[in-house]
């Protein structure tokens, strides 16, 4: 079968090489679409839990929450292995799974059973985070914001807002996160003595509170012949209007809030900070959706940030961290590596047989046909990284 193919080939040379240029032309296109990473999709068989609960002891996270998540992260069919690691109000545990398991699957088992078993975890525990052993869930790139005009509070909301929906709006760009910088929180703080002047408890209060802070659905109502659904909300937009939120008392009447309490707009305790050249700064990390290029990432963040400095002159960001250049570096010497084996490729042709026609079909063959294969990769989603690009560079002297 292959030697009538290849004499066909050499009797119908026209339909042969416009097969090959348009497959040439088709590769180029695929090239330029590909992603450029460092590494391959790496898919792990672990699930990760995270539970925290602010302020608790190794000692007491290992035997109040880590212990029972074990215990009922153990019946899962095809565990390989639990491990566990404990820090300061904080426990993590990896489950991994055989290679043979379904790992949507294996994650959506671990995530019920960890409800499951939040009955008998501490109640002021953090909601348990549930998420799959990921290699490109880590950032990408960290940036350091200033901002002299700007307080910390201030500089933070900036971040969380402005900057976060600029850039989260480009392609490529999961998550951003913020390093350091403070969070805004409404302070709630009570008189003892005016509490207790009408009549009230700090728990009463706080049922109040808890009751006011509401979002349910209120069923349905036809409008005119047409069905809307009806929501419940009890949510306060700005501190004037829980100021003037209204408390019932043991005697039948209302008291504002005010009176029993001092409400202000203010900032919640630092638990985390960053610093740049001995000073403090306020940072954020770029994460990107695993399909993503980063180098692609990486550049449309730059853009943003330019844009968003010229729209804001105080505005000053500064990168101090990045994995995107250890891949440019490293495309670049795999790219490299692979032009330089055509070449060597092509020389020991000459040297060895002192023919420049058998050089000649040498040197046009190794891009002929290897750059069709970008497009193969495109189908198949693929990626230009260490790996793929070794494995073609490896190729070009099995093709010769």
């Amino acid at each position: 079968m292959a030697l009538r193919l290849s004499t066909w080939g050499i009797k119908n040379p026209i339909p042969v090489a416009l097969l090959f240029a348009f497959a040439v032309l088709a590769g180029l296109v695929a090239y330029t679409m590909l992603p450029i990473k460092r590494f391959p999709d790496i898919t792990f068989p672990a699930v990760v839990v995270t539970v925290t609960e602010s302020g608790a002891a190794p000692s007491e996270i290992e035997t109040q929450i880590t212990r029972p998540v074990e215990d009922a992260l153990a019946g899962i069919s095809g565990v390989k292995s639990i491990q566990s690691v404990v820090n300061q109000g904080a426990s993590t545990t990896i489950v991994e799974f055989e290679l043979s398991e379904n790992q949507q699957k294996a994650a959506d088992e671990v995530r019920q059973k960890v409800d499951e078993a939040r009955v008998n975890l501490p109640r002021d525990i953090d909601p348990p985070a549930v998420q799959q052993l990921d290699i490109d869930s880590a950032p990408i790139i960290t940036y350091a914001v200033s901002a002299p005009s700007m307080s910390p509070s201030q500089l933070s909301w900036f971040i969380d807002d402005t900057v976060s929906r600029a850039l989260q709006a480009q392609r490529g760009v999961a998550q951003i996160s913020r390093v350091g910088g403070v969070d805004r929180e409404i302070n709630v703080i009570i008189d003892p003595d005016r509490l207790a002047a009408q009549g009230l408890t700090a728990s009463s209060l706080n049922v109040a509170l808890a009751a006011f802070d509401t979002d349910y659905p209120g069923g349905r109502l036809t409008v005119g012949g047409r069905e809307q659904t009806v929501r419940v909300l009890g949510q306060a937009q700005t501190v004037a209007q829980l100021r003037a939120l209204t408390i019932p008392t043991g005697s039948g009447r209302f008291v504002k809030l005010s009176d029993v309490a001092d409400i202000g707009d203010g900032s919640a305790e630092v638990r985390a900070f960053a610093r740049l050249d001995n000073r403090p700064v306020i940072g954020f990390q770029v994460l990107k959706t695993n399909d993503a290029s980063e180098v692609q990432v990486d550049d449309h963040v730059r853009g943003a940030l330019d844009g968003l400095e010229r729209a804001y002159p105080g505005v000053k960001f500064t990168k101090i961290f990045t994995t995107v250049q250890d891949t440019r570096d490293s495309y670049s010497a795999t790219l490299h590596t692979m032009l330089e084996g055509m070449l060597l490729a092509s020389l020991v042709v000459f040297l060895f047989l002192r023919d420049w026609r058998a050089t000649a079909i040498t040197a046009i063959a190794m891009p002929v046909s290897l750059i069709p294969t970008f497009l193969v990769m495109a189908i198949f989603h693929f990626s230009l990284d260490v790996v793929s690009l070794l494995a073609l560079t490896l190729v070009i002297g099995i093709l010769v």
